[in-house]
């Protein structure tokens, strides 16, 4: 499934605009340590902690994505329909739909703030700038079906929101200037 060409204003759009044959895989410390504490949780199931972490996922990447860092529902929903997709070597496997996400995180109170008015996503940045377990998480493997036990989605949404930012970071905002600079500006807050 390729990439479909999106316009990129500075102002409200969220979605990029990916040049075929231009993807690299790149890395932050600050966001590849925020997705290995969720993958820590989840190898853990501990989805009561995992859950609200991942789910924030989206609002963070749109919010990294602009240079006002807000978010909305809308912007959290075309973020998810844009980049949450089964993965490659398994296209077949379902993944949340972006309406059973958005559902999710507001069942786990996720920036409830913004589901009526744009705005800057503080609990979420503030979590992906300080959140750091204590022992470091091992390296990251998938998640295996007999793990994925829970009646309400929770191991589901978590494997597909990470593999969805693994694949917006190295296929687009590792090279993106105004992600690296929010990135930078977080790092800088600590």
């Amino acid at each position: 499934m390729s990439i479909e060409s999106h316009q990129r204003t500075e102002t409200h759009s969220v979605l990029p605009h990916v040049a075929p044959g231009n993807a690299r895989r790149g890395s932050s410390r600050m966001l590849e340590g925020y997705l290995g504490d969720i993958d820590y949780l989840v190898r853990e199931r501990l989805w009561d902690e995992a859950a609200p972490l991942a789910l924030a996922l989206p609002h963070i990447c749109v919010a990294l994505a602009r240079t006002d860092l807000a978010s909305s529902r809308e912007d959290y929903l075309a973020w998810c329909e844009e980049w949450v997709r089964p993965p490659e070597d398994e296209p077949s496997k379902s993944v949340p739909s972006p309406e059973q996400l958005y559902r999710m995180c507001e069942a786990h109170g996720v920036e409830r703030e913004l589901a009526r008015v744009a705005g800057v996503p503080l609990n979420s940045l503030r979590q992906l700038r300080l959140r750091r377990l204590s022992r470091a998480a091992p390296p990251r493997r998938g998640v295996l079906p007999g793990e994925l036990a829970s009646a309400r989605g929770e191991p589901e949404a978590c494997a597909a929101l990470l593999d969805a930012v693994h694949g917006w970071y190295g296929d687009w905002a590792a090279e993106d200037a105004i992600v690296q600079t929010n990135l930078a500006r977080l790092a800088v807050l600590r």
